[in-house]
């Protein structure tokens, strides 16, 4: 053996490779990509002297590591809040004044979801006759298609916006936008969207009223919660009692340590109702008074391991970024159950009535948005029908919306269209609907009540805006065809 050479073990020399990989590999990739995502100039109210920048020379495999990064993170996050000069800094009666800019933001990319978009500003504009500026994000050039992005700005006060055009904050893990799935929506709340005060809505979202009123007018039991707390997000399905669980299905669940890692109080602990889940297709937020919200949410985002362990998507990560901030009372949620859209086109053995979405109420008990989720929803490329929605439940308990996901939908006798009986104030069959609330509902057990959408006491603007979907997705379909041909 020479001198001065060591014999090398197989293990000793993986290990090199190991460490040469960890220490000079990834803090390259990851510099390089910071790079071109902060190629842009950063935005000026995400600038200020001392800045702390997230240093990217620390990589750990696996769950230990991913929580080592996240606590390490957590302080960089916790620095930039204390250092850095956020618009939640102003007196409160300069951000949420009448200056404030208000509108809507829709995060959506690609034909189908671009389509879908078309449908809803087209709606917005033609027949609620909203006047809320619109602005429709995209995910980089992927996902621009010219001829609906030209539809689209050709309707008044619509714009929109490229989310890669925006310079990516330092001060967080480099994360690549290019084929983010549900964090995309938070990246573009907390920094893509120029709106102080601004209605999120997911692309397939259709806003059954105007949703002009909601940052201004409130319930006049409740007040306008928007305006006291500066958020308003609707609920879904899932609840917890007593830290039990009802889910539609185990991975929707929220674990502890989604609080517990952060030293936080479970905020279904000690409440007397029963805790319910959020539902994140559409959501009222005052950046303004939340900058410091919006970094603890970009930073639960960007740290999909292991915060994709606690919880499924981004859904539930507004109310933890709340906490994390320290406002965990500004958190509001719209405490009536959502309802179950239904259409009756289902041949055996599919139930008859199918799922086509949920149904959200403003604070008054009114229909507020029908979300076509799951098999709901509507792609023009498809060419098939579309399912509408023929028949609406009282607001669903989760107990009752499992019986649903058993087969997404209901069979004849699973429900009724007596719904005045069981759900208005003496069975009157000239209530309105907002009358009509979820605890003045009796029913024996089953079936479940169900509007009809041609019922004469449902809001009348509401069968407006169905019938503009409709014609809407015709449209649409027509369009698809004739491009495909």
């Amino acid at each position: 053996m020479r001198a001065g050479i060591l014999p090398r073990s197989p293990r000793t020399v993986a290990c090199a490779l190991i460490a040469v990989f960890v220490c000079f590999f990834v803090p390259f990739k990851l510099s390089r990509d910071s790079e071109v995502l902060d190629s842009v100039e950063q935005p000026a109210h995400l600038t200020c002297s001392g800045a702390p920048v997230r240093k990217t020379t620390s990589w750990l495999p696996g769950k230990a590591g991913a929580l080592t990064d996240l606590h390490t993170d957590e302080k960089t996050v916790k620095h930039y809040i204390d250092k850095c000069v956020l618009p939640s800094r102003i007196a409160e009666e300069e951000v949420t004044g009448s200056g404030a800019k208000v509108g809507i933001a829709i995060p959506a990319g690609g034909n189908w979801l671009l389509s879908n978009t078309l449908a809803v500003c087209t709606v917005l504009r033609k027949t609620l006759k909203s006047a809320l500026p619109v602005e429709v994000v995209y995910n980089g050039p992927e996902e621009y298609d010219e001829l609906l992005v030209s539809q689209l700005e050709a309707l008044p006060n619509v714009t929109c916006l490229d989310a890669r055009q925006v310079a990516y904050p330092r001060h967080h893990p480099p994360l690549k936008l290019k084929g983010l799935t549900f964090e995309f929506k938070a990246f573009v709340l907390a920094y893509v969207t120029t709106f102080d005060q601004v209605l999120m809505l997911d692309a397939d979202n259709f806003p059954l009223r105007s949703p002009d009123d909601l940052f201004t007018i409130g319930s006049a039991e409740l007040g306008n919660l928007f305006k006291q707390h500066g958020s308003l997000f609707w609920p879904d399905f899932g609840q917890k009692k007593d830290d039990k669980s009802i889910l539609l299905a185990k991975h929707l669940d929220i674990k502890a340590e989604a609080y517990t890692e952060f030293n936080l109080t479970l905020p279904w602990e000690g409440v007397r109702e029963p805790f319910l889940f959020t539902e994140s297709g559409q959501m009222l937020f005052d950046r303004a008074r939340h900058a410091d919200v919006l970094e603890w949410l970009w930073f639960l985002n960007s740290h999909r391991q292991p915060v994709s362990d606690w919880m499924w998507g981004d859904k539930d990560t507004y109310r933890l970024a709340f906490a994390l901030a320290g406002k965990a009372d500004s958190f509001q949620q719209v405490t009536l159950s959502p309802r179950l859209a239904l259409d009756a086109g289902g041949t055996p053995p599919d139930p008859p009535f199918r799922h086509t979405g949920m149904v959200q109420h403003d604070l008054d008990g009114n229909l507020q948005f029908l979300h076509r989720t799951y098999l709901g929803k509507f792609d023009p490329a498809l060419q098939e029908p579309w399912r509408e929605m023929d028949f609406v439940t009282n607001p669903v308990t989760p107990q009752l919306a499992l019986v649903y996901s058993e087969a997404y939908g209901f069979f004849p006798h699973q429900v009724t269209t007596d719904y005045e009986k069981y759900c208005c104030p003496d069975g009157s069959r000239t209530s309105d609907v907002s009358e009509c609330s979820y605890q003045e509902c009796k029913v024996p057990g089953d079936p479940l009540p169900v509007l009809t959408i041609a019922a004469a006491n449902l809001d009348p603007g509401v069968r407006l805006v169905l019938n503009a979907l409709n014609d809407m997705f015709t449209a649409l379909q027509a369009n698809q065809s004739a491009k495909s041909g």
